[in-house]
């Protein structure tokens, strides 16, 4: 049966959220991250300000990694208002011989014409510290 709240009629951007995550990171598909994300975006996580050409950027260096991922969400956590979202997801990293990190997120989206535009988010542990991120970074 379908979650609570995907009978409401706000979740549109909910629906969009999840969708990036299961089309975009699930399957490390690089060439989705112009579906999902404006030329103008910008993401404010854990202090660290980039604009859609580092992020975009940094997402393909990452995606081209043996890096998995795994994607759950606290369903009872979604909140959608005009155009935006606030969620809380947990995203499990995985590199083959290592230990698998499992990373808390706190967000908040922005969304205009069907793609983000701005996220804020905090995460724990901090995704810049962990060793799957290490191709984040320019080489």
């Amino acid at each position: 049966s379908d979650p609570p709240w995907r009978n409401r009629v706000w979740s549109m951007g909910v629906d969009l959220i999840r969708e990036m995550f299961e089309q975009m990171v699930l399957k490390k598909d690089p060439d989705l991250i112009e579906r999902f994300y404006s030329p103008d975006f910008e993401m404010h996580s854990n202090g660290v300000v980039q604009g859609f050409e580092e992020f975009a950027a940094a997402h393909r260096r990452v995606y081209a990694t043996d890096i998995s991922y795994e994607v759950e969400y606290d369903e009872d956590a979604w909140v959608e208002q005009e155009g935006r979202v606030a969620g809380r997801v947990w995203i499990t990293t995985k590199l083959p011989g290592r230990e698998a990190t499992r990373i808390e997120v706190i967000l908040i989206a922005r969304i205009e014409d069907d793609r983000i535009t701005r996220i804020w988010e905090t995460t724990w542990p901090d995704w810049q510290n962990l060793r799957e991120m290490e191709r984040y970074e320019a080489p």
